[in-house]
């Protein structure tokens, strides 16, 4: 791909909340994708993920050149010491943009702590032909850079789970109520979550299913064949979570454990909050002997880690506080 090539086609602006990062690796795969199609790609981020076990891709396609973070520094002062920076950058722009980033009677809070500013500034100065918002969340955010700025791009919305499900039940069902007017396409993980974001207000016509997609030729095809010898082996991969079901998996295990006299290992690779308490439940069940957990890795080596595996194990349920999939 040529830079004038890149130059000339569609441009689109991604609108995140980290990037990048392990977990989002879809995210990562879709910006490539876009830039093989000659699509121009700005990635807008609200935080700057870690770079550790990052994609090849990441590097292979100098997304780190694409990447504006909307980052803001945790103290006030060292906020204070930026903001005339960010401040002139939207007075360049425009001088109504520059005080409406910091009009406290419509973005409140927001522009008291000054993260309006930092939120529109990276846009100042960039122009696309759509937005691709990834989490309603992040789409809600990018409705207050788009009022500062005046912005009249088509915006595309991306839902994954936990927005239609968890946040929904702590906002309220209004939550989304002017995003509901404002999303010109709006694009869900499956039929099931359609019907959620359906169910919201969002218009029918509007919402279609796309689940995440995977780079076949990626995954290299290995015939499985239950072991004559050695331990059965199985893999599951995924943040820990309650709505990905880890508890789940180690009981299960716990039953197999009993049920048969069948050897087998199961491979656990993730991070996460509830990594502690999995691993204390491990014990408690008498599972360790047939568990073996891994850290996150890169996608590319995460392939090949599947190679030897005979079976890929994938849980999931409804987390007490309403986070779904």
């Amino acid at each position: 791909m040529t830079n004038t090539q890149l130059q000339t086609g569609l441009r689109i602006a991604f609108v995140v909340g980290e990037f990048p990062g392990v977990p989002g690796a879809f995210i990562l795969n879709q910006v490539a994708d876009l830039i093989d199609r000659g699509v121009l790609v700005t990635i807008f981020a609200f935080k700057h993920g870690s770079l550790e076990n990052v994609s090849d891709r990441y590097y292979a396609y100098k997304m780190g050149d694409m990447v504006r973070t909307m980052e803001m520094p945790a103290s006030y002062a060292q906020r204070i010491a930026v903001a005339p920076e960010k401040f002139f950058t939207l007075w360049k722009r425009s001088p109504l943009s520059a005080l409406r980033a910091l009009n406290v009677f419509r973005h409140g809070r927001n522009a008291l702590s000054l993260k309006t500013l930092f939120w529109a500034a990276p846009f100042a100065d960039v122009s696309f032909d759509l937005v691709h918002c990834h989490f309603g969340p992040m789409a809600m955010k990018y409705l207050v850079i788009k009022d500062i700025l005046g912005l009249a791009q088509k915006m595309v919305v991306t839902f994954y789970g936990y927005d239609v499900s968890q946040i929904v039940k702590q906002k309220g069902a209004g939550y989304y109520a002017r995003l509901i007017k404002e999303a010109s396409l709006v694009l869900t993980m499956s039929e099931n979550m359609r019907g959620r974001v359906i169910a919201l207000g969002f218009p029918p016509e509007k919402v279609f299913p796309l689940p995440v997609s995977v780079d076949v030729p990626s995954y290299p095809f290995e015939r499985r064949e239950a072991p004559r010898e050695g331990p059965v082996r199985l893999v599951s991969v995924g943040r820990f979570v309650e709505k990905k079901g880890f508890d789940d998996l180690l009981r299960a295990l716990f039953e197999l454990k009993k049920r048969t006299a069948k050897k087998f290992l199961c491979y656990i690779v993730g991070e996460g909050e509830e990594h502690d308490r999995l691993h204390a439940l491990a014990k408690e069940l008498n599972v360790e002997d047939v568990v073996s957990w891994q850290n996150f890795m890169k996608e590319q080596d995460l392939v090949r880690y599947y190679m030897d595996k005979h079976l890929y194990v994938q849980t999931s349920k409804t987390a007490p506080n309403g986070d779904m999939e």
